[in-house]
């Protein structure tokens, strides 16, 4: 019973940050995108892309978090609190960067 209650702990922090992301995510999408050139419907299917892509990639690494609780313990809630910030700040700048692609005209100039 200990180890299915270490696994919906584990789950309800990840869904947590995985809902934090989301925040500062949209936050910072809704006030860096929408002000620049583009269709609203691109718009918003990039950031309802951004936030599935959130989901798929939080539930990936909560299961990668709950196979390292299983086998190192305690130091995995440690490993845990310091690499889920950075996975989410990659995955954002990423998706960011990849975004603004989208929304660039390309100039051809002859």
């Amino acid at each position: 019973m200990d180890a299915l209650q270490a696994v919906v702990s584990n789950l309800l922090q990840v869904v947590g940050e995985a809902l934090q992301a989301l925040l500062v995510f949209n936050i910072l999408f809704i006030c860096m995108f929408f002000p620049l050139d583009g269709s609203l419907k691109r718009k918003m299917a990039i950031l309802a892309t951004g936030n599935i892509f959130c989901l798929i990639l939080n539930m990936l690494f909560s299961m990668f978090a709950v196979i390292l609780d299983a086998s190192m313990g305690d130091f995995s809630k440690a490993l845990f609190a310091v690499l889920s910030p950075l996975f989410n700040l990659l995955w954002i700048v990423s998706f960011w960067s990849v975004s603004l692609t989208f929304l660039a005209r390309s100039k051809h100039g002859g």
